[in-house]
């Protein structure tokens, strides 16, 4: 029987880090895992973050067909761990309609549906399928993703403006655990790893039975992938208040945003 573990999200909960630790010990985690992520998964991996910014049905069928196409390119293998947050749909802020995006349910669950029905299509019925979402508590997370939509977007909204979107008890995967009962939904908080020396990437190899005599062999994952700095973020929302739009403003804060994570890797 083929056990499938599909990290399926969230955005701004470690995930880089993990994908990270995969790509430094993937020849150590062969003998446990087939690992695939990024660029393997096709256009799935765009695909969920497509439908999670419009979740219609004819956008949901686009990413059910591109999961089903990479699916079927995997060779048969005990074990199977897939990694992409955009399984989870789009990252929270991001607009829709005019609005912005401030729950994950409405396009993770039908998109977590997906996964399991297209698992199970490709291993069979009988095969043992798992999701894995990483959270975070709620201050941490908006106060990232606000970071990230100040750089990627003309966001022009205070931290304290961009939160009031959101409820207050903002619970990141409940819904889809009861959506896809009895599948095995597995959550991991970021600050439960906070100083552990493997980061994201412990709760895999507890999910992969990796013994504590085996794991002193890792890597630990590349630890420069954080957000902007307090100062960085405050200069982009002066920047995205008081210039135009367009190519100019994206590219000089890429290049604010690059010069900042260069300083902090020396």
């Amino acid at each position: 029987m083929t056990r499938i573990i599909v990290h399926a999200g969230f955005h701004k909960t470690g995930t880089t880090n993990l994908q990270s630790f995969l790509s430094a010990n993937r020849a150590r985690l062969k003998p446990h895992a087939s690992i695939y992520m990024g660029h393997q998964l096709g256009e799935a991996r765009r695909l969920g973050r497509i439908y999670g910014e419009r979740p219609v049905i004819w956008r949901r069928w686009l990413f059910r067909r591109a999961l089903r196409r990479f699916l079927a390119t995997l060779p048969d293998a005990p074990v199977i761990l897939i990694s992409r947050e955009s399984f989870a749909g789009a990252i929270p802020g991001a607009t829709r309609l005019g609005r912005p995006v401030t729950r994950y349910a409405p396009m993770a669950v039908p998109l977590a549906r997906e996964i399991v029905a297209g698992c199970h299509r490709r291993f069979g019925a009988n095969a043992q399928v798992e999701l894995l979402y990483t959270t975070r508590a709620r201050d941490g997370f908006l106060r990232s993703v606000w970071g990230h939509q100040l750089r990627t977007k003309r966001l022009t909204e205070d931290l304290a403006s961009f939160t009031a979107h959101f409820p207050a008890d903002l619970d990141l995967a409940a819904e889809i655990a009861t959506a896809v009962a009895p599948v095995t939904v597995h959550t991991a908080t970021l600050e439960d790893v906070a100083g552990v020396p493997l980061g994201p990437g412990r709760l895999l190899l507890d999910l992969l039975g990796v013994s504590q005599a085996e794991r002193a062999g890792f890597a630990p994952p590349d630890d420069h992938h954080t957000g902007p700095s307090a100062a960085l973020r405050d200069r982009f929302l002066r920047m995205n208040r008081s210039r135009p739009k367009g190519k100019a403003l994206r590219q000089e804060k890429e290049r604010l945003w690059r010069e900042e994570s260069q300083a902090r890797e020396h």
